[in-house]
């Protein structure tokens, strides 16, 4: 009798620890499959975000972050990288259209400089959410747009290489530009009736700095210049942007046949603005030509 509970005893022990084993091997199995699962639907979440970008430079950085997939729209000026231009456009950074905006169903739009707030209000009145960044005043709002950008796209880590990587090409201009003469600088975006041109209160300003340059501009504010004091100054070198639709050779010869700007004794220097104009993730690049440009008799 002793010995036959004892038996059952045993048994009942070993059909505990056989159960146990077989549970425990099920949950190895099952565990990896259900985190990979997990891990499958990330992506599918992030597709569901369809974006339009209304400005160059934050369609740049969203295909810059591995996050281009999500554009659905973009703005005429969205030339980089060439995939870009594949999608379709939405219009001109001063006068974008809302109906072709809406006509892509976008569940978030982005922009910085230059859109018009009347025009974000109605896509917000539209129930699109909008990312209005606001970053060009200085040059580290770079790594701020960057960074907010990425925030929405789920590429935070991305995001922080990039600054990385970023941050040492700069502090490598930086510091050959340290070691050479500055010479005075005007940046010429436009001229004619209006003249534009990188004033105190913009990234590109403090990039001249940067650069080994000293800005005649920084006596001036919202990218406007005057022609009196362009020509007071008549600053050593001048970089040139060609303007929207021309050559650059076209802009040239504009610009050195018109009055009073034919008058200026300076070097002109044709910049790529598409480059050095747009604050996102080529800006370490943009800097780099930048200095090459303002001490091109040095690299001679």
């Amino acid at each position: 009798m002793f010995h036959a509970r004892v038996t059952r005893g045993v048994m009942r022990s070993n059909s505990s620890k056989h159960l146990l084993l077989v549970f425990s091997l099920f949950l190895c199995l099952m565990l990896p499959r259900l985190a990979a699962r997990g891990n499958e639907e990330q992506p599918i979440q992030q597709e569901r975000v369809r974006i339009v970008s209304l400005s160059p430079n934050v369609t740049e950085t969203l295909y810059a972050l591995g996050a281009g997939s999500l554009l659905v729209g973009r703005s005429d000026y969205c030339n980089y990288p060439d995939e870009a231009t594949a999608l379709p456009s939405v219009g001109t950074l001063y006068n974008p259209s809302l109906e072709m905006l809406l006509s892509l169903e976008p569940t978030l739009v982005i922009s910085s400089a230059f859109v018009p707030d009347q025009f974000l209000g109605a896509v917000q009145k539209a129930g699109i959410e909008v990312l209005a960044l606001q970053t060009q005043q200085d040059f580290q709002g770079t790594y701020t747009l960057i960074r907010e950008i990425a925030n929405r796209v789920n590429k935070q880590a991305e995001a922080e290489l990039m600054i990385l990587s970023m941050q040492n090409d700069v502090r490598t201009t930086v510091q050959k530009a340290e070691l050479l003469p500055k010479p005075t600088v005007y940046v010429v975006l436009d001229f004619g009736s209006f003249d534009s041109s990188a004033t105190k209160d913009t990234f590109l300003s403090e990039m001249v700095g940067l650069a080994g340059g000293i800005n005649i501009a920084d006596d001036a504010q919202n990218w406007t210049y005057s022609k009196e004091l362009l020509m007071a100054h008549d600053p050593e070198v001048l970089l040139l942007s060609p303007r929207w639709g021309e050559t650059g050779e076209q802009t040239l010869k504009e610009f050195t046949t018109a009055k009073p700007y034919a008058d200026l004794s300076g070097s002109i220097r044709l910049f790529d603005a598409d480059l050095i104009s747009r604050q996102g993730p080529r800006s370490a690049k943009a800097l780099a030509e930048l200095f090459e440009l303002i001490h091109q008799e040095m690299a001679q």
